[in-house]
């Protein structure tokens, strides 16, 4: 008839664009076309406890690709644990990932009230990985060199509380978001569905807007969140250093 999915421009994939919340992010839906035809089929799918060491393997991954001076075989779980772990712990409902024909190649997690889940890290995440991964005491007593996971470490032990979130940022971007995919995923509409699964779950249960904090000196994660709309937002005056930038977007 007449109402069918097929009658209206974009056929079915249009009609369950418009069934989901997403209607301000549109260009999330918007690919180039591909420079030579390709096969590859990628699923995005919610985040299961099973998926977790795959996870943080893709963590792991990227991690090592951003520090010239880490390996693969330099880490633990602590990197994971310490980045992404609270996520997929304390908010797994708003997580996805991305599998291709070899397994998990990326992942979105996300949190829908940064602030609360921000306390629930310190009350709970953070003292756990303390006990786990206690600072390596003896060896800065001793003057010995600390691995890079070891430096990573005793940083974490050096900072008692969680990064609060500047007011600008929870005002209109209460939720936050980390994602990452592994550097052989070229096709930009891969993060792009990906993002848009987290932001269709985050819109639907009240959020205005998301956010993610990077490094300042990361370049490539920076254009790797504005490709996907994210903007810049200035906080530094509330900030006690200027270590990270926030990026955010509306939804």
């Amino acid at each position: 008839g007449e109402q069918e999915p097929w009658v209206f421009r974009g056929g079915l994939t249009g009609e369950l664009q418009r069934l989901l919340p997403v209607e301000t992010v549109s260009d999330l839906f918007l690919y180039k076309a591909p420079e030579s035809p390709s096969s590859q089929i990628y699923t995005i799918r919610p985040y299961l406890q099973s998926d977790e060491t795959s996870v943080y393997d893709v963590c792991r991954k990227t991690f090592a690709l951003e520090r010239e001076n880490m390996t693969l075989e330099d880490m633990t779980d602590f990197v994971g644990d310490k980045l992404i772990g609270g996520f997929l712990s304390l908010s797994p409902e708003y997580c996805f990932i991305v599998e291709d024909e070899m397994g998990i190649c990326g992942y979105a997690l996300a949190a829908l009230d940064a602030q609360q889940f921000n306390k629930k890290l310190e009350i709970s995440w953070t003292p756990e990985l303390n006990r786990k991964y206690p600072a390596p005491t003896e060896k800065l007593s001793a003057g010995q060199k600390l691995s890079p996971v070891e430096e990573l470490i005793n940083d974490m032990h050096s900072k008692t509380t969680v990064t609060g979130i500047p007011e600008v940022i929870s005002k209109n971007h209460p939720s936050v978001v980390k994602m990452s995919v592994l550097p052989h995923i070229m096709d930009l509409s891969v993060p792009k569905r990906i993002l848009a699964c987290i932001i269709a779950a985050l819109k639907a249960n009240g959020s205005t807007g998301v956010f993610c904090e990077i490094p300042v000196s990361d370049k490539k994660l920076f254009d790797f969140y504005s490709k996907l709309g994210f903007l810049h937002i200035q906080v530094s005056n509330e900030l006690p250093n200027d270590c990270s930038i926030f990026m955010g977007r509306v939804i």
